[in-house]
């Protein structure tokens, strides 16, 4: 699994979860309708491994040298709304509803995706930081702003095409050096 195919997956989940987008921060781009979600990526690949495991399998598409390693990532989730009239004449305190949008989601990691799995291999959330704060002023009202930190692991693997050389009457894929 990669960093990319991980962290879709786990975007995917909450946008699920939330009913509301979940979108990369940092982007030119207009800014959602009230509530939304952005993240930032903050660490893609942590790992103590150095080296992996190592292995040449049979595929398909021929013999491949495999590398497979634990690794973590973290990611930064923060929910966003404004206070604000509806279209049906009632009031939406941004306040409430961030905070909200950030519970539901914090829910969402403890429970339902506490290991989310995947065609590509499994996703396990390693912890899930505090809700905080992080409103923020923009130009004349403040944004409210609730959001936490996730760190996960998966296994990271990489593949590529490899030659093995066999004894004869040795089975093939066997290597000798």
């Amino acid at each position: 699994m990669t960093f990319e195919q991980a962290r879709n997956a786990i975007v995917s989940g909450l946008e699920a979860h939330i009913g509301h987008p979940v979108n990369l921060s940092e982007q030119i781009a207009e800014i959602p309708d009230f509530p939304y979600c952005y993240y930032s990526v903050l660490a893609p690949r942590i790992s103590e491994h150095s080296f992996g495991l190592r292995e040449v399998v049979d595929t398909e598409r021929g013999t491949v040298l495999k590398r497979s390693e634990p690794v973590m990532a973290s990611l930064s989730f923060t929910f966003c709304s404004q206070n604000r009239e509806t279209e049906d004449g009632g009031y939406v305190m941004g306040e409430d509803e961030a905070l909200s949008l950030a519970e539901k989601a914090f829910g969402f990691f403890l429970l339902n995706a506490h290991c989310i799995y995947t065609e590509f291999g499994d996703i396990v959330i390693n912890s899930v930081g505090a809700v905080a704060n992080r409103t923020g002023f923009l130009v004349e009202d403040s944004v409210r702003r609730y959001g936490f930190d996730i760190r996960f692991a998966y296994v990271r693997t990489d593949e590529m095409p490899t030659i093995t050389v066999s004894k004869p009457g040795q089975p093939i894929g066997k290597t000798y050096s």
